[in-house]
């Protein structure tokens, strides 16, 4: 069936990422890896972070009770530096592409984000890249984790996304690097492309 819409995934799609950045800068502040295995306190605090439904300040002070006790507790802006690590920045004929397609196809943004990390890209495209407008300029209308309080891989995330942005899955694209989501956006009736991290979008413009 014909695409006329597309939801992108964020990072590792439109933003380079690189995690294991931010994990290296973790371990060497705090003096120990965060666990990300389902059930594990990191875990849990990450994505009660992602969800929305923990402040940044309330995120930062569960980091710096991880450090380990023979090291200094690192403060606010050490932490934030570490946590945005990962973020690489922007290749500039991707967002030429998001103006291109935007003529042509509906645009929207899902992503499993937190207010930090969103805090850094506006900044970083404000500086680098002179955009001041970035969800009004490319996507009829983007959604982020921490706004919706529900996240990827669940369904009720995706249900979120169709009803708000009155989506119909059998004529939209979605574009993530993660299997899961893909797994569970597939199950709704999208059209999905499982992404390689950090890959050329280009094969949208055949």
């Amino acid at each position: 069936m014909m695409v006329d819409t597309i939801l992108f995934d964020f990072g590792g799609v439109l933003l380079d990422l690189d995690y294991t950045r931010t994990y290296d800068a973790m371990q060497g502040l705090l003096g120990c890896e965060l666990d990300l295995s389902e059930g594990s306190r990191h875990r849990k605090v990450l994505d009660e972070y992602e969800k929305g439904l923990m402040s940044s300040e309330n995120f930062l002070w569960h980091l710096q009770h991880w450090t380990d006790r023979s090291l200094p507790v690192p403060d606010a802006p050490t932490l934030i530096k570490a946590w945005n690590a990962m973020l690489l920045g922007w290749r500039p004929e991707k967002l030429q592409l998001l103006s291109d397609l935007k003529k042509s196809h509906r645009l929207f943004l899902l992503s499993n984000t937190n207010a930090l990390h969103l805090e850094w890209v506006h900044r970083d495209l404000a500086t680098n890249h002179g955009i001041r407008d970035f969800e009004n300029r490319f996507f009829e209308n983007a959604f982020y984790s921490h706004v919706l309080k529900d996240r990827k891989p669940n369904i009720s995330c995706f249900e979120q996304v169709v009803s708000l942005g009155n989506i119909a899955p059998s004529r939209t694209l979605f574009i993530d690097d993660n299997e899961s989501n893909i797994e569970t956006a597939a199950g709704l009736g999208f059209q999905t492309h499982l992404h390689p991290a950090n890959a050329s979008l280009e094969f949208l413009r055949s």
